[in-house]
């Protein structure tokens, strides 16, 4: 009795790599981050800084913005965590696929909306200095352009990979697979966005370990997908047999 072994082997995908350093790089940030200064200068577009420029600030708004923020952050991870158990196949003898796939496009599209009610908010924040049109161009606010534009860019790129789901057939489905992966970049660039815009989530304290919870969730979830076990690559080398050739 001779045992095949197969060639097939992929190597773990750059990517891979390139994420886990860039999530450890960051969570590493939010342990050493000192914290700010009594005389620091206002974060800008906060209300302090609304009051420096005499501009007026609703703090109805900003508490909306807020909430919107945290409850479309925790539908994103939730979203991403059921992606990859419908992708491989968990707990399929359990739960009904096509229920997992229900509650998965759910609460995608839940998470979009608290993003899109995120990002509304701010049209009514004058210190913002973000019209419609900046609201739908990244990188071109007046007000920490980079981290909002981060944002913009996110949640526009997840729309489109939840649009890109009326071409699967058109694309095929295994184009359509690495299309719907982007979804990871639109985390990245989504949790950077946190990360940059307000000190908040760099310093220790609930919000920040409820932020980076999320982040590590999704960087195991990304790293159980692209990095296949064992069993995986087996199943993929010898697609109709044991992997045992007499």
């Amino acid at each position: 009795m001779a045992v095949v072994r197969t060639g097939r082997r992929r190597a773990a995908p750059g990517l891979a790599t390139v994420v886990a350093l860039v999530f450890a790089a960051a969570l590493c940030s939010l342990l050493l981050a000192p914290h700010a200064v009594a005389d620091a200068p206002p974060i800008p577009g906060s209300p302090l800084d609304a009051y420096d420029k005499q501009v007026p600030y609703d703090v109805g708004a900003h508490k909306l913005a807020r909430l919107a923020a945290l409850i479309a952050y925790v539908l994103m991870v939730a979203t991403v965590v059921l992606g990859v158990v419908l992708r491989l196949r968990f707990m399929q003898r359990a739960v009904n696929r096509a229920t997992f796939y229900g509650a998965h496009t759910t609460l995608a599209l839940s998470a979009m909306i608290f993003g899109g009610i995120h990002g509304l908010t701010f049209v009514y924040q004058p210190v913002w200095q973000i019209g419609w049109t900046r609201l739908a161009v990244p990188f071109t606010g007046g007000v920490q352009r980079v981290p909002v534009g981060l944002g913009i860019l996110g949640v526009e790129l997840a729309v489109a990979v939840a649009c890109s789901v009326w071409l699967q057939r058109r694309l095929g489905y295994h184009r359509w697979l690495r299309v719907h992966q982007l979804a990871y970049v639109s985390f990245g660039l989504i949790w950077l966005h946190i990360f940059l815009v307000h000190p908040e989530p760099r310093h220790l304290n609930l919000v920040s370990v409820g932020i980076a919870a999320g982040a590590g969730t999704i960087l195991l979830a990304f790293l159980i997908r692209a990095l296949p076990s064992r069993s995986r690559l087996r199943r993929r080398a010898f697609p109709g047999g044991t992997g045992v050739v007499e």
